[in-house]
């Protein structure tokens, strides 16, 4: 994904995990995202970042 398609509060995939987008450096292209279930934050290239149209905002599940 490009740093364009992602907004702060957006859910999604890194790694088989489901992460949220905490911010976002259009510049560099990268997120800081934070996992669900450790709360750890990490700083990624959006490249990594799978596109999961099946997640949606405010849920940190799939559907």
């Amino acid at each position: 994904m490009q740093a364009k398609e992602l907004k702060q509060g957006m859910w999604v995939e890194h790694q088989h995990e489901i992460a949220e987008v905490i911010a976002i450096d259009h510049q560099a292209n990268t997120v800081i995202i934070e996992n669900q279930l450790d709360h750890q934050r990490s700083t990624i290239s959006c490249d990594e970042i799978t596109d999961q149209p099946q997640l949606h905002g405010g849920c940190e599940r799939y559907y």
